[in-house]
Formats: structure tokens, C-alpha cells, sequence
């Protein structure tokens, strides 16, 4: 009985002191980081069989359990990665915030002291202080785009910085995984649970989701896998697979995030998220990418902008204007736009250049072209991933893709099927902002157009300043008007033929001034507004009327019979219209025209201005000259049908006879042109269709005539009743005149003129007729067949001016004092240029910063949110698995009480023992 006693003790004795080692141990580590309390697990020992029933047999330690809940583990693990991902994200994006937004290290100030002095310069456009101030202020603005552009860069750097520690971090933890791992699975191929190892595993592990996002999964022997990304296998038993980084294939600048198994790399860049390495990436590819595009596009914006307004103005030694600000054209800095993917096929000819076209036109992103089979290609735009366009290249170089205000410039190369290139416009707008002026002298304020009212002006007609919209055409030839600068080539008149209506001529010879070629003519004013004067399309192209038969055809005679409507003999032509494609890839498309025999100026007009890009203005004129007729009885001339001469009735002859108001063609011939002139002008059918007269005096003969135009383009018949051999003569201007000769009373002579037109047509519109010898509009083979118009200036009309009124334009030599194009330059401040116009350049810096200051308070809320979770699952966790000493200083009483009691129960055992022996 004494030994049963003894062993059951001894059981409880062994449990006791297990239960006290463990609670010790719990003690001891209660501030390691990770440690899981553990706890003695006992249970009682089969009992023996004896009379009367079973005796029991003490207790034994079946294990020593750790407290833990997989599901909390879990839980923690991906608090710990959503908070590390937002803290990362938060810490950088504040240093964008403070930069940008402090008034101090931010745009704002230097931009404003900048215009400031820009508006001292248009005050004063004569100082050179005031404009050496200009130049000092526009240094001083180029310091603060280059430095922020470089924090940016430094901000990035860090970023790189904290991607190598991240990455070196994650891998020497998966090979502590690992490690444990081997470890665990010896320990539990020996039939042991190695809870202190569990523990410093599940650290590991918390660790490694603090700086990536994992997911775990436990084999049998007790190892656990470790997965990143779409189920990459960072960790698979006591086996670890190594992050890297590398330089990104598209843009070597950045690194790309790998993963290495075997021979094998992958990217993983964007199908990793959380943890410090997700939010560095985030950053990076996102607010950090979006804040260079989008200062950098404030920066060529107003470089673009500046350069073109100052390049268009003339300086205090009438010379043209520089670039004030470094082209942003460049050829190195447009070559260093195009970066090539490390993996294209080998090339050494390629030329390629990335030029700003149109700046208000620019998008806040990087675009990157991908070439496939057959020469196609497709632009993407980075930022969301959206096609811009596509095409295919043309079997021969230079070519060009023009895209969202950006022209991809292909000088030579060869590309094959998968070759791509990253196409940055704007990212590096900042840093490679400089100033170009240095010489006060050379900043040019003065616009090289001057305007004048003649003095002789009858009308309130006004003539604005005037201002250059460019000094080049859409090939970026010089325009030949303002190609040298101190004149204009040539001197330009606009003069009112009515109060309606105006050429702008060749003012070269003042006194005889002339028609532009191609022609500006017969344009319409409409008086309460303002009318702009010139075309504005610099690849606009004006075809002439200039065919055999336009106006009155050499040769013609004119028709003797009894009256009525004449035609003008203008033939039936096709004319085939090619207008350019809506996409970069689709097809040109065309629209012919059927003209109809005998149609007016004015008709065919109206049918050809149906076209797309196409309008047509028309016009008609004849002159009245060499009058060679009495004032007698049956004496009329017709204008389309209308009498021109009065008659009135003579009550002694019972018959009509000229009126007394009517002039003698033979006495008084000037006035005999006055008063035809003055009935064409009072009859209100003639007025309403646009057709005028003017009696004046041939410059070359010395001759009086009658001038009749028709503004719009309608047939202009003349017909002649007079006594026999009276005559005049009927001219277009161009051709012979023809001779109507009277034949008595009820016989007519008659001729008509079918007018001009001038077709313009759009930038990418061409025409072709047939028969190519058009009798419309001439040889329309000649490369001379269609002129460019556009003459890369603009003036406005307004006000009431009358008929013979003229405003002259010509180069404004020494306009030291002219401050237009400064004022133009004071303008950019507060004008729409950026994103399509819809912004100016401080809105659009005050948007970034916004935009940078909502990221910077989301991510802070978001960071504390997740903070405030990860802190009440470490709470969690805390209560379930920490170490409370107070509850394990109770159980070591409580453990030490039962350790004593069983050692009682040893000495009880003993006792009995020895009385046992000494009953012998």
C-alpha cells in the first residue's frame, strides 16, 4: 500500500514541478515579443483493478499547449500589413504635401513675383532695369521648378532606398522561416511540439506581413508555406525563394520588384499589395508619378506659351524675340522623352523625338507605344491604361503621330512586332525649365503689327491693334509676310467696297493697290460685332476660280436678239473633295460634287460649302466703259433685267421719252455714271442680293466707267437697246471687254458674267476635278493649283464703316514703347492653358496641391483607422496569448501548494514504509 502511495505522489510531484517550470517560463519571457503562454496540459493515469473496485494510480503531463487562436494570428498578420502599407504610403506623400504647399519651398510665390515683374515690364517696356528684373525673376523662377524637381527626385530616391531594406528585410525573415521550419519538422518528427519555435515563427511571420502581403498555409509535419502575390511560393518547407530588384524593362529609372525560384525571375510589381513594400510601390506609381506629370505639364505649359508669345514680338532693336524659357522642343530634351523597352529587338538607327505640338492639349501622363506585325502600332495612356490611338506606319521616314498635343517625331528605325517605348511629355517639364535671355535689350515687349484708320474715313468703322498668331505655317515654314523682321512683306489695305463688304490688298504701291495671291476678297462685314479679318487654320489652302470661262470668257460676243435671261456657259465638272481621316488609322474619306451647267457663282458656292472643311465665297464683277451713246430715243441699259434708265411720258407726242433726270451720255458723261451708279444703289432687290455700283475713273486710261460688284456671287447680266451703231463696252477686269452695239428699237445686246469663287479649304482637305483642265478653275494638276492663305496674323473689324473707307497694316519699327505682346505675356498668368483649356496655370498648381493635400488627409485617416484595428487585435491577441504575471503569480502559489501537498503525501508514504519494516 505504502508503494502505491509513493507512485501516485511521485506523479503528482512530477506534474507539480512541470506545472511550476511552466509557469516560470511564462514568467520569464513574459516581455518576449511573440511569446504565446503556455500551460501544462495533465490528465490522470489509468487506474488498477483491486477488491471492490479501481485504484487510482496519480496523474501525468499528457503536454505543455501554447494559448493561441489561428484565427486572431491571422487576423494580426493582416492588420499589421494594411497599416504598414498606409503608414509607408502616408510618410511620403506628406513630403509632396509640405513641399508643394508650402508657400516657402512651393510654385505659388515664385510664379506670382514672377508675373509681377512681367506687369512692370508691360508698364515700363522702354527700362532696361525694369526688364533686367524680368530676366532675374525668370532665373529665380527656373531655381524653383529645377528644386522642386529635384526634392521629387530626392523623395523618389527614397523611396528606391526603402524598396532595397524592404526586400533584403523579407528575404533573411523567409530564411528564418525556413529555417524554423526544418526545425519544427524534426521536432514533430521526434513526437515533440516545440512551442517556443511556434512562437518565434509566428513572429517571423509577422514580421514578414509587415512588410509584404502573405498568405499561410501549414503542411502535416508541422512546416508552414508562406505565398505572396498571386500565389507565389516565398516559403515551402524549410525552403526559401529570394525577392530582388531590378530596372524596370520599361523604364529603367525605376526598379521592378521580383521573385526568383530556381532559373526562374518574375516580375511581381503589380500583382503585390500591402505591407511597406506595397505602399512604397503605391506611391511610387501613383501620387508620385501623378505630381511629376502634372507640375511638369505646368512647366512646359508655360514655357510653350511664354516662348511662342515672345518669339512672335519684336525687341527694342526691332529684331524678333528668342525663346525666353528653354525650347521645350529641344532635340535632346524631346529625344529623352522616348525611352525604349530593354527587352526591343536591336536597332541602332533609331531616331525618334517626342515634340510638344499644342501644350493646352496636354494630359497629365506617360503614353507608351507598342508596335505589332505589318508595321501597325497602338498609343496607350499610362494612367488608366486607355487606348489613344492606332495606325500603321508608312513605308517610308520622317513620319509623325500626332496625340492628345504631343507629335511622336520618327526620323528612321526599324521595329518589329513586340517592340514598345515609354513616351514621357511632360514628367521632366521641371527639371529641364531654364531661362534663355540674358541681355535686357533682347526681351521682346512690342508686337511687330501696327494698324492705322486713314484719315479720309467717312464711317465709325474701328480696326483693332492687331496681333501675330504665328510666324510660321503648319509645315513650320516662315510665313512670307513677317519673315524679315522691320517689314511687312507686303503692307497690307483693307478697303470697303460698301458698308458690307471689303478686300484686303496688296498696299505695296499705295497708289495703286492690288489683289493678294491667292486673293482675300469680297468679305463680309456684319456691323454690331467683331469680325475677324484673316484665316486662322494655318493649313488652310484657297483654290481660285481661274478657269477659261470664269467671268466673261475671252472671246465671247455679245447675243443681238430680243431679250431675255442669258447663260453663262459655265460647264458641268466633278469635283472630288478628299478630307482627312477622324482617327490616326481610319481611311481618307471623299465627296464629289456634281456641278450643274450654267450655275452662278453664288449657286455653285452654296453647293460646294455643303462639303466638310470646305467654304466658298463668291463674287461677281463688271465694269461700263467707252460709252458711245445719245440721249435719244430708244436709248436703255439692263442691269438682270431691271431698267437703269427712266422714262417718262410726253404728253405732246403721246409717247414715252427719257426722262429729264437721266443725264446726256454726251454732254455729261460723269454724270451720266453717277446716276447709273445711283439707280443700281437705290433699287432695293439689287441692295438685297449685294450688288452695288461705284462710278469711277480707270487709273491706267483716265477714263470714267461704271463699277458694278455682287458681293455674292450672282450672274451679272448687261443688256443694251440703243439706235444703231451706239455701242459700250463690258468688261470683267480680266478678260477682253466685249462690245453691245444698238440695232434699233426691240433689238437687244446683250452679255452676262457668271462671277468668281474661292473655295478654301481646311487643313487636310484636298480637290480634284474633272476633267483635271478644269474650264472652272484651271489646271487643278498644277502644284500651284491650291495656295496656302493663312498668313499668321489676326485683326478685328468693328463699328460702321462706309463704302471707300480703308484701314492700313504694316511692321511697327521702333515701337520701343508698345507693350501688347507684354501684356500678352502678363495674360498667361490668368488664361485657360492647361487641361484643354480649362484651367490656368495657378488653378492648376492649386489642384495639384489639393489633389496632394486630399491624398495626404485620407491617408492619414485611413492610417489611424488602421492603427486603431491593428491595436484592438494586439489587444486581442494580447488577451488570449500574453503573459499576465499576476494571473501566473497566483498559479505559482497555487502550483507550489500542490508541489508541498504531494510531497506530504511522499513523507506519509515513507512513514508507513518505515513502520512497516520495523513490524518485523
Amino acid at each position: 500500500m505504502a508503494g502505491d502511495l509513493l507512485g501516485i505522489s511521485v506523479t503528482g510531484l512530477r506534474a507539480s514541478q512541470s506545472a511550476l517550470s511552466t509557469t516560470g517560463h511564462n514568467i520569464s519571457n513574459a516581455n518576449v515579443d511573440g511569446y504565446s503562454r503556455q500551460r501544462v496540459i495533465a490528465e490522470t493515469n489509468p487506474a488498477t483493478r483491486a477488491d471492490g473496485g479501481y485504484v487510482g494510480n496519480g496523474v501525468n503531463v499528457a503536454s505543455i499547449e501554447r494559448i493561441v487562436n489561428s484565427f486572431v494570428t491571422t487576423q494580426l498578420r493582416t492588420d499589421s500589413t494594411l497599416y504598414s502599407d498606409l503608414n509607408a504610403y502616408h510618410d511620403l506623400v506628406s513630403q509632396l504635401d509640405n513641399l508643394l504647399s508650402d508657400e516657402n519651398t512651393g510654385l505659388s510665390g515664385a510664379l506670382g513675383t514672377f508675373f509681377a515683374a512681367v506687369q512692370n515690364g508691360a508698364d515700363e517696356p522702354s527700362s532696361v532695369p525694369v526688364r533686367q528684373l524680368v530676366i532675374s525673376e525668370s532665373e529665380n523662377l527656373a531655381s524653383r521648378f529645377n528644386t522642386i524637381h529635384s526634392r521629387f527626385a530626392a523623395i523618389e530616391e527614397s523611396v528606391e532606398e526603402g524598396l532595397q531594406v524592404a526586400v533584403a528585410e523579407a528575404n533573411a525573415l523567409a530564411k528564418n522561416i525556413a529555417d524554423i521550419n526544418r526545425k519544427v519538422a524534426e521536432a514533430f518528427g521526434s513526437g515533440d511540439k516545440p512551442n517556443d519555435l511556434l512562437d518565434q515563427r509566428d513572429e517571423t511571420i509577422l514580421k514578414l506581413s509587415k512588410i509584404i502581403s502573405i498568405q499561410t498555409f501549414t503542411q502535416g509535419n508541422g512546416e508552414v508555406n508562406v505565398l505572396i502575390g498571386n500565389g507565389q511560393n516565398l516559403v515551402v518547407g524549410d525552403t526559401a525563394r529570394t525577392l530582388g530588384l531590378v530596372d524596370s524593362e520599361e523604364d529603367a529609372s525605376k526598379k521592378d520588384l521580383t521573385f526568383t525560384t530556381g532559373g526562374s525571375v518574375q516580375v511581381l510589381t503589380n500583382i503585390v499589395s500591402g505591407g511597406e513594400i506595397g505602399g512604397l510601390l503605391r506611391f511610387r506609381d501613383t501620387a508620385m508619378t501623378d505630381t511629376y506629370n502634372e507640375f511638369g505639364r505646368i512647366a512646359v505649359t508655360l514655357a510653350d506659351t511664354f516662348n511662342k508669345i515672345h518669339t512672335q514680338a519684336i525687341t527694342l532693336d526691332n529684331e524678333y524675340g528668342e525663346d525666353f524659357f528653354k525650347s521645350v522642343n529641344e532635340p535632346i530634351t524631346a529625344a529623352n522623352r522616348v525611352i525604349g523597352d530593354s527587352n526591343n529587338s536591336v536597332a541602332t538607327n533609331r531616331q525618334m523625338y517626342l515634340n510638344i505640338v499644342d501644350s493646352t492639349e496636354l494630359e497629365a501622363s506617360a503614353y507608351e507605344i507598342e508596335f505589332q506585325a505589318g508595321g501597325r502600332y497602338t498609343i496607350t495612356r499610362s494612367s488608366d491604361n486607355a487606348s489613344v490611338t492606332s495606325g500603321i506606319l508608312p513605308g517610308n521616314y520622317p513620319t509623325s503621330i500626332a496625340f492628345r498635343g504631343l507629335e511622336l517625331e520618327i526620323q528612321s528605325g526599324t521595329f518589329t512586332a513586340g517592340d514598345s517605348f515609354l513616351l514621357e511629355g511632360v514628367k521632366n517639364g521641371a527639371r529641364d525649365f531654364s531661362s534663355n535671355i540674358a541681355d535686357p535689350r533682347d526681351l521682346a515687349f512690342g508686337s511687330p503689327i501696327v494698324t492705322d484708320t486713314s484719315l479720309g474715313n467717312s464711317g465709325s468703322g474701328i480696326i483693332s491693334p492687331g496681333e501675330v498668331l504665328s510666324l510660321t505655317d503648319s509645315n513650320g515654314e516662315l510665313l512670307p509676310l513677317l519673315a524679315n523682321a522691320g517689314e511687312m512683306s507686303p503692307p497690307l489695305l483693307i478697303r470697303f467696297n460698301t458698308p458690307t463688304n471689303y478686300d484686303v490688298l496688296d498696299n505695296s504701291d499705295p497708289g495703286n493697290p492690288v489683289q493678294l495671291d491667292p486673293p482675300l476678297r469680297d468679305q463680309n462685314f456684319v456691323v454690331g460685332r467683331s469680325n475677324p479679318v484673316f484665316p486662322t487654320d494655318s493649313g488652310e489652302r484657297l483654290v481660285n476660280s481661274g478657269g477659261a470661262v470664269i467671268g466673261i470668257e475671252e472671246g465671247r460676243s455679245a447675243v443681238v436678239g430680243t431679250g431675255g435671261v442669258l447663260n453663262n456657259n459655265y460647264p458641268s465638272e466633278v469635283f472630288t473633295f478628299t478630307l482627312p481621316s477622324q482617327t490616326q488609322a481610319g481611311a481618307a474619306a471623299t465627296q464629289t460634287i456634281y456641278t450643274p451647267p450654267n450655275a452662278s457663282a453664288r449657286e455653285l458656292a452654296s453647293l460646294l460649302s455643303n462639303v466638310p472643311g470646305v467654304s466658298v465665297n463668291a463674287s461677281n464683277y463688271i465694269e461700263l466703259s467707252n460709252f458711245q451713246v445719245s440721249y435719244v430715243e430708244p436709248l436703255q441699259l439692263s442691269l438682270n433685267g431691271t431698267d437703269l434708265l427712266e422714262y417718262e411720258f410726253d404728253p405732246i407726242t403721246s409717247t414715252n421719252v427719257l426722262s429729264a433726270n437721266v443725264p446726256d451720255p454726251a454732254v455729261n458723261p460723269d454724270e451720266f455714271n453717277n446716276y447709273i451708279a445711283s439707280r443700281i444703289n437705290s433699287d432695293a432687290s439689287f441692295a438685297q442680293n449685294g450688288i452695288y455700283a461705284v462710278s469711277a475713273t480707270d487709273e491706267l486710261t483716265g477714263y470714267s466707267e461704271v463699277r458694278i460688284f455682287a458681293t455674292e456671287g450672282d450672274n451679272l447680266q448687261m443688256d443694251l437697246i440703243a439706235a444703231a451703231n451706239e455701242s459700250l463696252d463690258v468688261g470683267d477686269g480680266t478678260n477682253s471687254n466685249v462690245r453691245l452695239t444698238g440695232a434699233g428699237a426691240g433689238v437687244t445686246s446683250s452679255i452676262v458674267s457668271g462671277g468668281k469663287f474661292d473655295i478654301a479649304m481646311a487643313d487636310g482637305v484636298s480637290l480634284t476635278t474633272f476633267p483635271p483642265q478644269s474650264r472652272l478653275l484651271g489646271d487643278t494638276t498644277a502644284e500651284d493649283f491650291a495656295k496656302n492663305r493663312y498668313m499668321g496674323i489676326q485683326v478685328n473689324l468693328s463699328g460702321k464703316p462706309q463704302a471707300g473707307d480703308s484701314f492700313t497694316l504694316d511692321f511697327n519699327i521702333d515701337g520701343a514703347m508698345d507693350n501688347r505682346s507684354a501684356l500678352a505675356l502678363v495674360a498667361i498668368q490668368s488664361s485657360n492653358l492647361v487641361q484643354g483649356k480649362s484651367a490656368s496655370l495657378s488653378e492648376s498648381y492649386g489642384s495639384l496641391i489639393e489633389r496632394v493635400g486630399i491624398d495626404t488627409s485620407s491617408s492619414r485617416i485611413n492610417m489611424e483607422a488602421s492603427k486603431q484595428v491593428l491595436e484592438h487585435t494586439t489587444a486581442m491577441r494580447n488577451s488570449i496569448s500574453a503573459v499576465n504575471l499576476d494571473e501566473e503569480a497566483a498559479n505559482l502559489i497555487r502550483f507550489e501548494q500542490m508541489y508541498s501537498a504531494n510531497a506530504q503525501v511522499i513523507s506519509v508514504a515513507r512513514n508507513l514504509f518505515d513502520t512497516l519494516i520495523n513490524s518485523f
